[in-house]
């Protein structure tokens, strides 16, 4: 089975080092909900801006509303730790993803200038 366009080697590693960025993005995104950091960060932007309201609380309101919502004293306590493991296991993620994207854009950077 032939293909109608044939590849080379470089073109190949850009294509894979655009799939490793994307894979890293996708990663990145999908851990910054874990993140506390970011979340303390959206918090203070949203109170600058002006837009907390009682309807749209912030990120960390939320974050301690699920807590505080837990019946038993127990219940929260499993909750606030799964918050925290969930904050260093997206900040773990979050590292391996942005090595990921830095070896994408190697990988799309030799596609492109190695000849």
């Amino acid at each position: 089975m032939t293909f109608p366009i044939a590849l080379d080697g470089n073109a190949w590693m850009m294509i894979w080092g655009a799939g490793l960025v994307l894979l890293a993005v996708l990663i990145m995104w999908r851990m910054s909900r874990y993140d506390l950091q970011g979340a303390a960060f959206d918090s203070a932007w949203q109170l600058a801006r002006g837009k907390r309201t009682a309807e749209n609380p912030t990120a960390l309101e939320e974050k301690v509303n699920e807590i505080a919502r837990e019946a038993s004293v127990t219940g929260k306590a499993r909750r606030a730790a799964g918050t925290v493991i969930g904050h260093f296991a997206a900040k773990v993620a979050s590292l391996i993803a942005m090595l990921m994207l830095l070896a994408g854009a190697a990988l799309i950077a030799a596609g492109y200038f190695w000849r």
